[in-house]
């Protein structure tokens, strides 16, 4: 399991700075071995900053064991400015996954607009896998998107996002959507076993 807590510019989240983002993962760290059979890595979900800049240092991200890169704020801009934003954000050699791509809210909110065969086709290129959020009122990638997704040779992850206990259980909705995707094991990185999640992640990867 990963523990991502959100970076800084979520204040709403008591979001971490780089000091306490590294002291959480040590906390986190410090838990492997208290249940036989569980491995717990230390991450971070960091803020694109409206410019396309991580939320926090490149020496932090370094540190972790994964880093989930997400859109918060200012959903509202141009279509080429917002997949230019995350383009940026792809690029930062820390980054391993792109967290709820499209930023959606069922029934509350659409997707920003964003030009997703351009973000799939540089996540495949950079090796940045795509999230499958499992939230009810996200599921974000969709179908079509994960599809897409696959075509342009990049791997999905599905997260249950979960910020609660009960939220693990979410996990079924995610999986339901990669099926209608079409997608395969062989297409989501978290199938497989710790090792093999380790070896995925594009910081442990040849470059």
């Amino acid at each position: 399991i990963a523990i991502t807590d959100h970076s800084q510019s979520l204040a709403m989240a008591n979001g971490l700075d780089e000091r306490r983002a590294l002291e959480h993962a040590a906390r986190v760290r410090a838990l492997n071995g208290a249940i036989e059979g569980l491995t717990l890595l230390a991450g971070v979900e960091c803020d694109i900053l409206p410019d396309g800049r991580m939320d926090l240092a490149d020496d932090c991200l370094a540190q972790l064991d994964i880093v989930i890169a997400s859109v918060h704020s200012q959903f509202g801009m141009e279509e080429a400015q917002m997949t230019d934003r995350i383009l940026r954000a792809l690029e930062c050699p820390y980054v391993d996954v792109l967290g709820h791509p499209t930023g959606r809210l069922l029934l509350k909110r659409d997707g920003y607009r964003v030009n997703m065969d351009r973000i799939a086709t540089a996540a495949a290129h950079h090796g940045v896998a795509l999230e499958i959020n499992c939230q009810v009122d996200r599921l974000d990638l969709n179908d079509a998107h994960a599809r897409l997704v696959r075509e342009r040779g990049a791997r999905l992850v599905i997260s249950t996002d979960a910020h609660s206990v009960m939220a693990l259980g979410n996990q079924r909705w995610g999986i339901r959507m990669a099926r209608r995707a079409w997608a395969s094991p062989q297409d989501v990185l978290n199938t497989g076993n710790v090792e093999q999640v380790r070896a995925s992640l594009r910081r442990n990867r040849p470059a």
